[in-house]
């Protein structure tokens, strides 16, 4: 599974946000040089490069690890969001302080 969301690493670890150049998934990754979310779109990716073809489903007919991997990146994107409400709520009540 795919890295989405930055907490996960350390405070002062460098990370990039990368996007995946096989599903699109937008991910974490250690290294400068990632292209992929996961092992599975690497291997899927070398498939495609050697066979010539394109992937092996579209946008109506995507596989499972790929729904779920959409599915914890919108999780994590709407954490995000929540969190950023949170704050914002704060910042304005202690503004509406007198």
């Amino acid at each position: 599974m795919p890295t989405l969301d930055r907490s996960k690493f350390k405070y002062n670890a460098k990370v990039f946000e990368k996007t995946c150049l096989y599903c699109g998934t937008v991910y974490f990754a250690n290294r400068s040089t990632a292209k992929y979310c996961t092992s599975t779109c690497r291997g899927y990716a070398n498939q495609a490069k050697h066979l010539n073809e394109a992937a092996p489903w579209n946008e109506e007919n995507r596989t499972v690890d790929a729904l779920l991997s959409q599915v914890a990146y919108l999780k994590g994107q709407l954490q995000h969001y929540v969190n950023e409400n949170d704050e914002l709520k704060k910042i304005i009540s202690e503004r509406k302080k007198p």
